[in-house]
């Protein structure tokens, strides 16, 4: 063995450095240890009670309803694609992304497409408020000040 020090391209050896000798934890100071919120601290933000995990399940699925709605009658390769884009979007990140390529389809100006476009938009607003500066989010950020 080479007593040269190795070259650490992925950084691996500062994981190894942070991990204690398995002899030293038990168990429950090792699960203590792994526990999501300390690794993952940004897993802190999601709903954590059962009846929040199910209104923020309930929003995705109006929401998904809402495009699948708007996606059904598009006739050209792009309305085929956004069908199956939304068919396939499991969180609403996925629709968030689809936002976009939605609602440049929807640019017709008859009265169905401009309520269509509307109802997008209040429900991307109520899904994602900070992204269009909602009231509320204006409203808490003057109280800051």
């Amino acid at each position: 063995m080479s007593t040269n020090p190795r070259i650490d391209l992925l950084g691996l050896a500062e994981l190894d450095s942070r991990l204690a000798p398995e002899g030293d934890l038990g168990f429950a100071e090792l699960d203590s240890r792994l526990a999501p919120e300390s690794i993952f601290p940004e897993h802190i933000g999601l709903p954590d009670t059962r009846s929040a995990r199910i209104e923020s399940r309930r929003a995705f699925v109006e929401m998904k309803q809402l495009f699948m709605r708007a996606v059904e009658n598009l006739e050209h390769r792009k309305g085929a694609w956004l069908r199956a884009q939304v068919r396939a979007a499991e969180d609403p990140i996925d629709l968030w992304l689809l936002r976009g390529p939605l609602l440049a389809t929807l640019r017709e100006d008859d009265v169905a497409t401009r309520t269509m476009r509307a109802a997008l938009y209040r429900t991307l607003d109520r899904t994602f408020p900070e992204a269009f500066g909602s009231a509320e989010i204006s409203a808490l950020n003057t109280m800051r000040i």
